[in-house]
């Protein structure tokens, strides 16, 4: 493996950075990801897409890239040519898996760029559907699953999203948390400021969640309700995000010269511990954040308790 003589290894927290400034405002599902195959950063589209065409896209699994998979798809050309990649004789491959041997019916086309910036930051992959009804079918899929206000997934693709993970950590035996993040007053705000200023505080919190938290998935599910799912089962960890998060996302709002400071309150549960179907662990997640009112407490785990 070949690595420019000047380039210093970067701390994680800068190559994400990087890695996430370099995706900023790409269309295309891309994935930056290290020369082990880790996955540094990847943007939604590449969640989407990874998840919309599994079996062809096997090789993509949770933060890796299996390199030993992709090669048993590919045919005996494609195969040289990600070898010379690998192997530093060239600087960028171009994949067609419509010449794939066991996957002839694809439209994806798979484009690797060595990038070299550092260990962690070796290679930029971006995925590119090649179908004509690829267009079409984004646009009804927003419609139908994605929430206009946050951009975020709605209620319908939380239910299909859960019920996949579900299915991968039974296979896994994994674990992962839900998080309910409501802010209460938002009705309050409406009332005394506008719908219109409402439904931007909403938003300020919705970048504020995506900023905060980069590898997570999210929702908005009620007017003020938003999910989060994350790769996470240990309490501690967990509490960890939690805790800046709830500092972070009540910092003052200001809307046409008005500051407003948000109040937020949050709910978690884990799979399976807390509930083994998508109903289970969503009704859960809320009857913790009802649980935390109750309580006077500002977030609260699950506990069958209540």
């Amino acid at each position: 493996m070949r690595w420019p003589m000047e380039t210093r290894e970067r701390e994680m927290n800068e190559s994400v950075h990087i890695a996430e400034r370099l995706l900023e405002g790409t269309l295309e599902a891309s994935a930056v990801f290290s020369a082990e195959g880790e996955v540094v950063v990847e943007n939604r589209q590449w969640r989407r897409l990874s998840s919309d065409y599994f079996y062809e896209l096997s090789f993509v699994k949770q933060d890796m890239i299996d390199f030993s998979i992709l090669f048993n798809l590919l045919n005996e050309t494609s195969i040289a040519r990600l070898s010379s990649l690998i192997n530093g004789e060239i600087n960028h491959v171009s994949l067609d898996l419509s010449e794939s041997i066991k996957i002839r019916k694809s439209h994806l086309t798979i484009n690797i760029f060595f990038l070299g910036i550092s260990n962690k930051l070796s290679y930029l992959m971006t995925i590119i559907d090649n179908s004509a009804s690829s267009s079409i079918r984004n646009a009804l899929r927003d419609m139908l699953y994605l929430d206009s206000l946050s951009g975020f997934g709605n209620e319908s693709s939380l239910h299909t999203h859960l019920a996949s993970k579900i299915h991968t950590a039974r296979v896994t035996g994994s674990s992962f948390s839900l998080l309910c993040v409501t802010s209460p007053d938002s009705k309050e705000i409406a009332a005394m400021f506008g719908k219109r200023t409402s439904d931007v505080i909403l938003q300020r919190i919705s970048k504020r969640l995506a900023k905060l938290i980069p590898k997570a998935e999210f929702f908005r599910v009620m007017d003020d309700v938003f999910v989060i799912v994350m790769d996470l089962s240990v309490r501690k960890e967990i509490s960890s995000i939690v805790i800046p998060l709830l500092s972070a996302l009540e910092r003052p709002i200001v809307v046409t010269d008005t500051e407003i400071v948000p109040s937020v309150m949050i709910g978690i549960c884990q799979f399976p511990v807390d509930g083994e179907s998508t109903d289970a662990l969503f009704s859960n997640c809320l009857s913790s954040v009802f649980a935390a009112k109750r309580e006077g407490l500002k977030w609260q785990f699950y506990s069958r308790l209540f």
